[in-house]
């Protein structure tokens, strides 16, 4: 460890606490913190459970894998105390054999509001703890904002890159992407610090540029993790202000691609930073956001990203299929307190602002020859009523889709009909009628060949195109 990693764990031990700006906008719900400037614990180094003040601990939800959903859901939680240690030997294969089970439950709740948010409890999970002993290797994109807003805080930047590059261990390799108006990689994975910190040194001397293309920059970075295998643990940590002038790429494009490949995004912004893009990358990837205002949180912030890459526990399950918001919740049970409870949050709605689909099928079945909507359908319905309350934006035009079984003006008044009893099936629970449209197509834009059951079962469907998102 060098002479300014020592100082560094030195000066966090003392200031772990460090402050973050978060800002309101709609509800707890829409996945971005809520309230004032708080307090927000960093980790800095690592105790035992047996060796901690039980009164003082948390938990939380770090970083949540959803790539494989429906099939797996991998939450990576933390137990911390208030002085900013993360706390270990709490599970398999690092637990004492006396000790008890410190994950006693598991559930998610689906959905948003009263009226038909469900819960679901989980009883089958497995935990694993995840130490300095696993050396696990990580791969890590850094994308680095050096357009000309940043010019007050690149020094800042440059001091916070630097360690970020020396805390690095020998398995983890690091690759590097600088952007304004122009993209450069400075230089591509690898798990050679005195190359790094060379490399990046070099370009920092070149000074910030003008504008910005930041999404581009994002995704310049994200791409340097093409060659990861995607069940590698692979993170893209994004220091920036929030400014985008003229990317090509949008900022759905980084959403699809960061969850297709498995990469959580983590963003740094500065100041006052224009964030809520930056927060919804954070979020809706399963990473974070953190917000630096002092060179003491910017080097918190470092510190804590590295530690939780290699101390988390790893709570693995089957999720309920639910196309909405998915709350988890772990329960941490620690004798002699309160229990604690880690919460996660993953969205898996197309209605989501991040996801670029533009249209979805859902099952909803309905009686034979009739528009009369079948009963084991209104589970379909309730959840996408759900997610339009939850995004008041949204306007949807619904399709009706008939197989080919019966003359074409029938089946276009049919699927017409069945289209009509779709909205008004949405309004009745609480959807605006001004933001539902209906067309029926009946056979005309078939899916599956009408030659067999099975084939005209897929072309009876009901699809929403999204019109306004």
């Amino acid at each position: 460890m060098t002479i300014r990693q020592l100082m560094l764990c030195s000066c966090l031990a003392v200031t772990a606490v460090g402050c973050r700006q978060s800002h309101t906008v709609g509800q707890i719900f829409d996945l971005r913190s809520e309230g004032e400037r708080t307090k927000e614990v960093r980790f800095t180094q690592t105790r035992s459970i047996d060796s901690v003040d039980i009164t003082n601990l948390d938990a939380d939800v770090w970083k949540v894998e959803h790539y494989k959903y429906p099939d797996s859901i991998k939450l990576f939680v933390r137990v911390l105390d208030s002085t900013g240690y993360v706390v270990t030997n709490m599970a398999q294969p690092y637990k004492r054999p006396d000790a008890p089970d410190y994950f006693t439950a598991l559930k998610e709740t689906l959905g948003t509001s009263r009226r038909f948010k469900k819960t679901a409890n989980i009883t089958d999970f497995t935990v694993r703890e995840y130490g300095e002993g696993d050396s696990i290797p990580t791969y890590i994109s850094l994308a680095i904002d050096y357009s000309g807003s940043m010019k007050g805080a690149v020094e800042m930047v440059a001091y916070g890159t630097e360690i970020f590059l020396e805390l690095g261990r020998p398995c983890d390799n690091i690759a590097m992407t600088a952007f304004h108006k122009d993209i450069t990689k400075v230089f591509p994975l690898t798990n050679d610090t005195e190359q790094m910190l060379r490399e990046y040194r070099a370009y920092h001397k070149r000074g910030v540029g003008l504008f910005t293309v930041a999404n581009d920059g994002i995704m310049a970075a994200l791409r340097e993790l093409d060659t990861v295998p995607i069940d590698r643990p692979k993170i893209c940590v994004v220091f920036a202000d929030g400014d985008e002038n003229s990317s090509r790429t949008k900022i759905g494009d980084i959403f699809e691609y960061a969850v297709k490949h498995n990469v959580s995004i983590y963003c740094v912004g500065f100041g006052y930073a224009n964030d809520e893009a930056l927060q919804n990358l954070s979020v809706y990837t399963g990473g974070k956001y953190y917000r630096a205002y002092s060179k003491a949180e910017l080097l918190a912030i470092m510190l804590d990203i590295h530690r939780s890459l290699r101390n988390f526990y790893l709570v693995s399950y089957k999720p309920p299929k639910y196309d909405g918001l998915h709350t988890a919740d772990v329960t941490v049970s620690v004798p002699g307190r309160d229990t604690m409870i880690a919460r996660g949050i993953y969205d898996k709605t197309p209605l989501n602002p991040m996801d670029v689909t533009d249209e979805f099928s859902k099952p909803i079945l309905f009686a034979y020859n009739s528009a009369e909507i079948d009963s084991t359908t209104f589970f379909h319905l309730d959840e996408l009523a759900d997610n339009l309350q939850r995004f008041e934006r949204v306007v949807l035009e619904v399709q009706g889709h008939t197989d080919s079984v019966g003359g074409e003006e029938y089946n276009k008044r049919l699927s017409l009909a069945r289209a009509e009893s779709v909205k008004t099936a949405l309004i009745l629970r609480g959807i605006d009628e001004s933001r539902l449209r209906v067309r029926g197509l009946g056979m005309s834009m078939p899916v599956a060949t009408n030659e067999t059951a099975e084939g005209r079962a897929r072309n009876r469907r009901t699809v929403f195109r999204i019109l306004r998102k």
